[in-house]
């Protein structure tokens, strides 16, 4: 951890807000990249006044923004054809694909806010979202306000730690493998309930 630190510090010392930019526009787009120390060590700069708080925030956010709209329009153009092609075992039936897609043209904004908030979560949740055809204005809007909260948490908790940065990015990555299984399990209680709500609702229609 502390070596990690180290290069992540003469990185960020080396490439400004720029080195903040790249990392959180590949991690949206699925590339493995650590956005946590980034964003921590970020927090710890403006502690010593070496960053500007606002301009870390913002910037974080447009690279994260970029990057999942970059992964929603790759997935838009692309992932039909290997869904109904090479990949056509992952949903056996035409109309699984639809349940999906009215999932996420119903209630896909909730899952891109709340899963950019969570690490390899917002690595691929633009994916889905794209190929599951969620409106592209929502999709965007909900995107750059959780692009938003994630740096928030992290640089805000980076500033607080000051030479403790190393114990807050140890503590911050004991805390998101609950988080990401409490994530898994409430999309997994609205699936079924929304699922038994059209079952219901078809029941009653004549």
């Amino acid at each position: 951890m502390i070596e990690a630190i180290q290069l992540v510090a003469g990185w960020l010392s080396h490439a400004g807000y720029f080195a903040v930019f790249l990392v959180l526009l590949a991690e949206s787009l699925g590339i493995p990249a650590p956005s946590e120390l980034v964003l921590l060590f970020s927090g710890y700069l403006v502690w010593q006044g070496r960053f500007f708080y606002p301009w870390v925030i913002l910037v974080g956010a447009i690279g994260s923004t970029v990057g999942a709209m970059v992964a929603y329009q790759l997935a838009l153009k692309g992932g039909r054809p290997l869904l109904l092609g090479p990949l056509r075992w992952i949903f056996r039936r035409p109309e699984q694909l639809e349940v999906w897609e009215r999932y996420f043209l119903d209630r896909g904004h909730r899952v891109v806010l709340i899963g950019r908030l969570i690490s390899g979560v917002r690595m691929v949740i633009s994916y889905p979202a794209g190929l599951f055809e969620m409106p592209w204005w929502r999709f965007v809007g909900y995107t750059f306000l959780g692009s938003v909260g994630w740096p928030l948490l992290a640089v805000t908790a980076g500033y607080l730690a000051g030479p403790h940065v190393v114990a807050a990015a140890r503590a911050l990555s004991h805390l998101e493998a609950p988080a990401l299984v409490g994530l898994a399990m409430a999309l997994a209680a609205l699936f079924v309930l929304d699922r038994h709500r059209r079952a219901r609702r078809q029941r009653v229609e004549p």
